[in-house]
């Protein structure tokens, strides 16, 4: 039924890729691919670098303390904050800005500034002076600010009189422990150690996940029959207009001409998508690596690296998720090898490709309405039907929520569909290889076919 089908499909696949916009084109894509992951992953990194909450230094070496409400309070608990670059500022008290000022100018204090402070009702206010003789900006002096605000809560109790040491007695943390309700009667914390503390970490990022993956899986699968099922259409009515079907016939059945010309097609966009998905996988992993040097306690990094722990992406799911995609994109583009057999015209191929463009659609929102993407658990027939199981089932059985058994099921299912589309695809070739009437469509073709069985 195949014989000869392997020239076909060599003939059609150097013609798919011999032209040099497929070369460039796929060279460009897999260069940005690499890219984007890289300097995304750089900008981000730079920005939580200095955005880590680290508060700037300041400039100063001695900083005057104005509290006119209540003079005597001392501040040098600041030092204690451990805040890099302030615990070696003195902290100096002076009853009014101006004692300040004139202190500085006698000392000849040019790192220095003065932080007064109000009490009032309704809060605490504050404002930063930098002296005549100082050589701080206002930049660096804004940083103080950010100091002050850091301590916060401290700062201002401090502020309105309470001493230091009595503010620490009363801010002392409660401390805790979660438990479950069997748990609590065995005495057993959920999160006694960081080992617990991270798997939960890592459980609420695998729902997001898992929805990231279906769905860019989904747009995968989606991307490849609108690009690549137009083209293999096209391909195989293009025989028909051309005179070429009748010579065709001869040497090759109906089923191995089909079968070679929407597998070269195929094959030429599985490789460029394959050359995508490695390039996309380096630049993410060097953008990964880049942001592990940058920022090591990253949860998503920490996430990636306890898959093997989580029993995440093993060999054998992998190898079963990629069967899975390839049998699904040979099964959505025999549909379109289908409608390119009962069409006559690129006119009518056209108009006929909408078939497999509705049913991937149609697939899609299926798997959306059916929990998908709410993280609900998703029903089993749409693990095991090829036009949804294509979409979910690999994210599945590498996420651990199908198990082996039922994902090897679904490539056999999967397997068995996809062989009958193309010899179907065939007969319905054959059948319609010297109809010269009104424009058939898909259920008027089977209809027909089925008349000529009769």
């Amino acid at each position: 039924m195949f014989k000869n089908f392997d020239k076909v499909l060599k003939f059609t696949f150097k013609n798919q890729i011999a032209p040099k916009s497929y070369k460039i084109y796929t060279t460009v894509i897999a260069a940005l691919l690499i890219l984007i992951p890289i300097v995304i992953c750089l900008i981000a990194g730079s920005k939580m670098d200095d955005d880590d909450g680290t508060v700037k230094r300041c400039g100063a070496d001695t900083v005057y303390i104005v509290n006119e409400s209540y003079p005597d309070i001392e501040y040098s608990f600041l030092k204690s904050l451990g805040t890099p670059g302030y615990e070696n500022i003195v902290f100096k008290n002076a009853k009014t800005v101006d004692e300040a000022l004139a202190s500085v100018n006698a000392n000849g204090e040019v790192k220095s500034l003065i932080y007064e402070v109000t009490v009032e009702e309704d809060g605490v206010y504050s404002n930063i002076i930098i002296p005549t003789i100082s050589v701080i900006d206002k930049e660096d002096a804004e940083h103080l600010n950010d100091f002050i605000n850091e301590a916060g809560y401290t700062f201002t109790a401090v502020s309105m009189g309470i001493s230091p040491m009595d503010l620490m007695k009363s801010g002392t943390p409660t401390q805790y422990n979660v438990y479950n309700a069997y748990g609590y009667n065995k005495g057993t914390d959920l999160f006694a150690d960081d080992a617990e503390a991270e798997d939960k970490a890592n459980q609420d990022i695998l729902s997001g996940f898992r929805i990231a993956f279906v769905l860019i899986n989904s747009l995968l699968i989606y991307m490849i029959v609108l690009l690549y099922g137009s083209s293999i259409s096209q391909n195989i009515v293009m025989e028909k207009s051309s005179k070429l079907m009748d010579t065709m016939l001869v040497s090759v059945r109906p089923e191995a001409m089909i079968l070679g010309k929407y597998l070269g097609v195929l094959l030429a966009g599985v490789m460029q998508i394959f050359i995508w998905i490695v390039s996309l996988a380096v630049g993410l992993l060097g953008g990964m690596l880049i942001m592990k040097n940058m920022i090591p306690d990253t949860g998503v990094i920490g996430f990636v690296g306890n898959f093997s722990n989580m029993g995440l992406f093993t060999p054998v799911s992998l190898i079963l998720s990629v069967l899975i995609v390839i049998l699904g994109m040979l099964f959505y583009t025999a549909i379109a090898a289908m409608c390119g057999a009962i069409s006559s015209t690129k006119e009518e191929v056209a108009s006929n490709q909408g078939i497999f463009v509705m049913l991937i659609l149609i697939s899609f929102y299926m798997i959306i309405f059916g929990g998908a993407m709410s993280g609900q658990d998703i029903p089993m027939w749409q693990n095991l039907v090829p036009f949804t199981s294509v979409m979910i089932l690999p994210a599945g059985v590498c996420l651990g929520t199908v198990s082996v058994g039922i994902a090897v099921l679904g490539v056999v299912i999967m397997a068995a569909c996809a062989v009958g589309m193309i010899i179907l695809a065939g007969r319905l070739y054959k059948m319609m290889s010297l109809y010269k009437g009104d424009k058939v469509n898909i259920v008027k073709a089977f209809k027909m076919l089925a008349a000529n069985k009769e």
